[in-house]
């Protein structure tokens, strides 16, 4: 059956990796990322102490119980019988847990992901094959540049200003068609100014800008 995709809020939910090794980690840094509360269960995380600073480490092996108020679990060790006993207690628990070594056997799987600011790309195989998913996000990678991210400022802004809600909704595909087939990506990459605004003019009227929608270019694209 295929995967229902979906993006969570993580921030301020418990979430437990078993296993700190080099896959363990990964999961770690990027829960932290999406603001998460991570509980590390590793004997030895192979990371730097400061690494870990927000982390719950506790430095044993799992034991039933470690699972206990999480919203999510990985089960990301080596020893294959040990990510089975963290799916169980996930399974009787209501814990929703991901399987390093085998993913079709756990709850959900991890997409590549590419980010621009607030524009998130996932690719996945379902979980059948990981590195494939990687290469096609690299692929995409460039075609979709860091501009991207000032892309989705001012799309928002644009609906802040309600120039783009309210509307039915072929109205507004229509307004971001004709930004982006006025070369809005390649305007933000160039730092033209003045082209946005002239664009912005085109579809909003005289006096429209960057400056009206409170939006100032990043002096670099990274």
């Amino acid at each position: 059956m295929p995967d229902f995709p979906i993006l969570l809020n993580l921030e301020n939910r418990l979430c437990v990796v078993v296993g700190g090794g080099a896959v363990g980690l990964r999961k770690v840094r990027s829960l932290l990322e999406a603001g998460a509360r991570v509980r590390l269960i590793a004997p030895e995380p192979a990371a730097p102490v400061k690494d870990l600073e927000n982390v719950e480490t506790v430095r044993r092996c799992y034991r039933r119980g470690d699972l206990k108020g999480a919203f999510l679990a990985f089960a990301a060790t080596d020893d294959r019988e040990v990510n089975a006993a963290v799916l169980r207690e996930a399974r009787e628990t209501d814990v929703l847990a991901n399987l390093a070594d085998a993913p079709a056997d756990g709850d959900f799987t991890l997409p590549a992901l590419l980010r621009r600011g607030d524009l998130t790309v996932s690719v996945s195989t379902g979980g059948r094959s990981p590195a494939l998913a990687a290469l096609v996000r690299d692929r995409l990678n460039a075609a979709l540049g860091p501009e991207w991210a000032a892309v989705v400022e001012i799309a928002a802004a644009l609906r802040r200003k309600r120039l783009t809600v309210g509307m039915k909704t072929e109205y507004n595909l229509a307004i971001l068609r004709r930004l982006l087939d006025g070369g809005l990506p390649d305007l933000i990459a160039g730092r033209n100014s003045a082209g946005i605004d002239h664009l912005l003019e085109a579809l909003f009227g005289e006096g429209f800008s960057l400056a009206e929608l409170g939006i100032h270019l990043p002096k670099e694209m990274t």
